[in-house]
């Protein structure tokens, strides 16, 4: 009995530091692509101040980016092993984004030695910046797909539970870093300068990668489910086999007694040849995870997140100048933007003991309808006092008030409040349901993101994992991409 009661406790120990190294890992990584893509965005103004074309290409080149290849990424992972795709991975992100650190820095550190050499040296600086974020996006793709989307399903292998409350508490984690990190680059760079925050990034960075490593390879020597060949994998070395004694055949067949003895670099080259075979074929995985992804029963619910990001998901680029433009003042933005995550950790709380009430399914149902509910808040906000539509028209206009003076002009321009910093509830309801909507919205929808993200971890087959979630990923990004579109386009038919 005695014993029975150690081993157990011994077991209970193991998942505890099992857990806390992939929390701490995640941790990790969630802080510096927080810091990285809120930095990035100031740095890209302060490279090219005079317009935001530097900007708009960097987000359109991202966004094509993970549409164009996320099959392809996702494939890839399957088709490796699991410790070399998160090693790669993550080494090849943390590499390219202190290289990118190091080059923002020595372009405004010496930004007059630079131009003064050529304008050409701007634009070349403006394309591997670019390129070197997509490849880090791809990267960082790479390795959510290989650590959170497959290596916490094989640690958690049939308990559902505890696989809900991993998948909810790396969530509640990306959810704090996305508060925090944010706060603290902003509060660097604001104290000591822009170069310097690319310098303080750069660095932690540079000594986040050892640690992040350290934990993944204690985590994957600890669990033995990690170490398990995939079946893909096998496959794979099958293949190239096969190849390989083919064209051995071949050479049997041609070569003379004399040509027996092949050395070594002879079979090197062989295999070399097989492998690039199997590279050009596999240029087909740009497209192959889609017919894969159609096969499962879960994608309709793959197709209904992702029609989320059609609608008002969070405080965006769009909201944010939109919440502006209607008088809200900075400080008053950053405290929606705070309380609309903290609802959205809340969710994270509640949702594994909704699962075990409710049962997956209907917590996924739950959560949409609370979100769309509270959406609901967001289009009543249209016929509000102080909402900006005018639908006599069919046009969008503009007033001046006390609070706020802001009107297009013909140049496409928008003038910024210019009357009082803070709104009063009572001058504009329109935008503070607005606000109201989105904030409480994000408890419904965390709840429906986790509940569709575990759907997939139990329903998708080991070896077609990082096809179906690159997909997902892809089709997240071409919704959102087609929401903006539209916006252009709507602005556009406005102004003119």
């Amino acid at each position: 009995m005695a014993l029975d009661i150690s081993c157990s406790c011994c077991g209970k120990c193991n998942v505890i530091n099992n857990n806390c190294f992939v929390y701490l890992s995640h941790f990790l990584f969630a802080w510096g692509d927080r810091m990285w893509g809120f930095g990035v965005g100031l740095f890209l103004i302060n490279l090219s101040f005079e317009s935001l074309h530097l900007t708009a290409a960097y987000g359109l080149c991202m966004s094509l980016s993970v549409l164009l290849f996320g099959a392809l990424v996702g494939d890839v992972i399957d088709k490796i092993h699991r410790f070399k795709a998160a090693q790669v991975s993550l080494l090849l992100q943390n590499i390219i984004i202190i290289l990118c650190a190091i080059l923002i820095y020595i372009f405004l550190a010496y930004t007059d030695q630079i131009l003064s050499a050529g304008q050409w040296l701007r634009y070349a600086a403006y394309v591997l910046i670019t390129l070197l974020c997509v490849i880090s996006q791809l990267a960082s793709m790479a390795r959510k797909i290989a650590v959170e989307k497959d290596w916490v399903v094989e640690m958690c292998g049939e308990d559902h539970d505890r696989l809900a409350t991993m998948t909810a508490t790396l969530r509640r984690i990306d959810l704090s870093t996305q508060i925090l990190a944010p706060l603290a680059t902003g509060f660097i760079m604001g104290y000591s300068g822009v170069e310097f925050g690319a310098v303080f990034i750069g660095a932690w960075t540079f000594v986040s990668v050892f640690v992040a490593y350290y934990l993944l390879w204690k985590l994957y020597n600890t669990v033995p489910a990690l170490k398990k060949l995939k079946q893909v994998c096998r496959l794979q070395d099958k293949t190239i086999e096969e190849c390989m004694a083919l064209n051995q055949i071949n050479d049997n067949e041609t070569d003379e007694d004399g040509n027996k003895s092949s050395s070594v670099s002879h079979e090197r080259q062989t295999k070399i040849k097989c492998q690039l075979t199997g590279v050009l074929t596999g240029l087909k995985r740009l497209y192959v995870g889609w017919p894969v992804y159609a096969k499962y029963n879960v994608r309709n619910a793959g197709l209904a997140l992702a029609l989320l990001y059609m609608t008002v998901l969070g405080f965006d680029g769009v909201t944010v100048g939109y919440a502006k433009t209607q008088g809200v003042s900075e400080l008053l933005i950053g405290i929606m933007m705070a309380l609309s995550a903290s609802f959205g950790i809340l969710g994270t709380f509640l949702y594994p003991f909704m699962r075990t009430r409710l049962g997956l399914a209907r917590t996924g149902i739950v959560g949409l309808s609370l979100q769309i509910s509270c959406l609901l808040f967001c289009v009543i906000s249209v016929w509000m006092p102080g909402s900006k539509f005018d639908w006599t028209s069919g046009h969008s206009v503009t007033t001046k008030n006390e609070t706020n003076c802001s009107e297009i002009l013909p140049n496409g321009n928008v003038t910024l409040p210019c009357a009082e910093d803070v709104l009063h509830v009572s001058d504009n309801i329109s935008v503070w349901m607005l606000l109201a909507g989105i904030i409480t919205s994000r408890f419904g929808l965390w709840v429906a993101d986790l509940t569709i993200s575990q759907l997939y971890m139990e329903s998708v087959e080991e070896l077609e994992r990082g096809k179906v979630n690159g997909v997902q990923i892809s089709l997240n990004q071409l919704v959102d991409l087609l929401k903006f579109i539209t916006l252009s386009y709507i602005m556009k038919w406005k102004i003119t």
